[in-house]
């Protein structure tokens, strides 16, 4: 196996840029070479019949979301994957799903982001360039919450969900007036789609309630419950349809809420104490190659205490959706999983299927869900022929696949990287980096060569400063002229330095304007980069200019 090599990956610097490696050209040519990869797993179980049933789970899902009905033969095409928190993400992750729709055309495939709602929310917010001071403000679509996966999160607060765009353009505003923005925001066009699906979602909770009532229960709560992930993806996703985007989406939880990943699972927990071992020394060897000290990053060691073996997935259940931790032990002809918090799990007996296992499951509202590097694992050896990925999901796979080669000994799929770089067209300072360089060095000149301020205009303006300013650098030439400062003992070196701080202490003036200036130089130009920042949320976008670039771009790099 080739040892790991550290691989640097950068986001384009230019503006309306992408970076595709490889190329979407090659996407053929990594499906076949992924799909001979598929055919040696047969020997740990990852059969041509899992992934198989895995698929038909996977585009049924997307099925039922998408209202769309699969045409036969989107079934025999190869499956292109990608995927992405449900959230109000910035343009070079939006990529990814232009990329999706030009291959399903390009190349044939059946194409569909993935909606990553087994990670946690991290905020229920987007910052908006405010036109005033401070330059950004955060801007909430929902209340905070405590930290639950997506797939568990419902709109705490809709009146703050209802008046989110209205809120975006009220500090948006002094841009507004741009030309880029005649037609608007992006956001115009994606939160009433927003609002639409959360009205759906409470319509369809007053039906289930309707009918509970029947049978006794009344679940009052149930009326008003909106999936606050579930209604910014069908936004998005409700735009790209609107835009001719073509690829289907699924979410995570359904897919992996089914047997076929339970079975996926059950191979590896099978094989816990040699999975446990590999993943910590990949990790390691990740950590070395990549001179990372911390021992919290890319992720922590899998811990063990005893026989319990920590593995990478997560389990919570409806009535606590908090994240827990999953632990592993043998037991009897299988094995014995839990949260260290009351809950046990038996695996499957020898020689039987998962069957039991996601019937108890099911029945009582628990899910057990795939950490970072175990979705993608599944993504790439069951049910996709490629994946696409950004920066920081092929930086982390590197990982990924060394512990593929290692624990499954073949040679790991291989992914496309996407990312683009777009700026909002939005009025700000141009102020570079080396411009403030530049101004801190006229700063040290003088202290070191305040001679090179004669012609400034506050010493100009003052005849006899200018004077004494004179005498002293004619007297530091002409010792510089029989000394070389470069050569020479303590004392000469001393005079000449005497004579700087004797011109620096004339030039006081001159350095707090220079101070003043620079200190608003530099408020300028943090400004600027929080301006021009890459990581805005596409909806603050123009909504007719960037899904356009977007698509450009991968029609050119396809």
């Amino acid at each position: 196996m080739p040892p790991l090599v550290q691989r640097r990956l950068r986001a384009p610097a230019d503006d309306g840029s992408a970076l595709f490696d490889p190329p979407l050209s090659q996407a053929p040519a990594l499906i076949e070479r992924n799909r001979a990869v598929a055919s040696k797993l047969e020997k740990h179980g990852i059969s041509a019949r899992l992934r198989v049933t895995a698929r038909i789970i996977l585009l049924g899902c997307a099925e039922i979301r998408d209202g769309v009905q699969l045409e036969r033969e989107e079934l025999q095409r190869p499956i292109i994957l990608a995927g992405h928190q449900p959230e109000l993400y910035h343009p070079g992750v939006w990529l990814k799903n232009f990329a999706l729709s030009s291959l399903a055309t390009s190349v044939g495939a059946t194409s569909l982001g993935l909606i990553i709602d087994n990670d946690t929310v991290r905020s229920t917010s987007i910052r908006v360039p405010s036109g005033g001071s401070p330059p950004v403000v955060e801007v909430p679509f929902d209340a905070p919450a405590e930290a639950i996966p997506w797939e568990a999160r419902w709109v705490s607060d809709p009146a703050k969900f209802a008046k989110f765009r209205l809120e975006v353009r009220g500090a948006f505003g002094s841009f507004l007036k741009s030309p880029a923005y005649k037609h608007g925001l992006l956001l115009d066009r994606v939160w009433p789609h927003a609002l639409a699906a959360a009205d759906e979602q409470r319509e369809m909770a007053k039906r289930s309630l309707e009918k509970l009532r029947r049978g006794g229960p009344h679940p009052e709560l149930l009326a008003q419950a909106v999936n606050l992930g579930e209604c910014l993806a069908t936004a998005r996703h409700r735009v790209e349809r609107e835009l001719g985007l073509v690829h289907r989406e699924a979410a995570l939880g359904a897919v992996t809420g089914q047997p076929p990943f339970l079975e996926f699972a059950h191979r590896l927990l099978a094989r816990h104490r040699e999975f446990h071992a590999v993943h910590n020394a990949a990790l390691a060897e990740y950590r070395a190659v990549n001179h990372i000290r911390s021992q919290t990053h890319p992720v922590p060691d899998l811990a063990q205490d005893g026989d319990w073996h920590e593995m990478p997935l997560w389990i919570w259940t409806m009535d606590d959706p908090r994240r827990r931790r999953v632990f592993v032990r043998e037991a009897a002809s299988s094995w014995e999983l839990t949260d260290r918090q009351g809950l046990v799990i038996d695996g499957p007996a020898a020689g039987q299927d998962c069957d039991e296992v996601y019937s108890r499951l099911l029945r009582e509202g628990i899910a057990l869900r795939p950490r970072a590097l175990i979705t993608t694992m599944f993504a790439r050896l069951v049910l996709s022929d490629l994946f696409i990925h950004g920066i920081g999901g092929a930086k982390y796979d590197e990982l990924t696949d060394l512990i593929v080669r290692r624990f499954f000994g073949v040679e790991p799929p291989a992914f496309i990287t996407a990312t683009a770089t777009f700026r909002l067209p939005i009025e700000r300072l141009q102020i570079s980096l080396d411009d403030v360089r530049r101004s801190a060095a006229r700063i040290r000149d003088l202290r070191w060569h305040p001679e090179t301020f004669a012609r400034n205009p506050l010493v100009a303006g003052e005849p006899s400063l200018a004077e004494k300013l004179a005498a002293l650098a004619a007297e530091k030439r002409e010792y510089l002229a029989q000394h070389d400062l470069r050569r020479c003992p303590p004392e000469v070196f001393a005079r000449a330095d005497a004579l700087n701080r004797a011109m620096h202490a004339l030039l006081g003036p001159v350095e707090r304007a220079l101070r003043a200036e620079h200190a608003e130089l530099v408020e300028q130009f943090k400004r600027a980069q929080v301006l021009g920042s890459r990581e805005f949320s596409f909806v603050l976008f123009p909504s007719e200019i960037l899904s356009a670039r977007l698509l450009d771009l991968c029609k050119v790099s396809s």
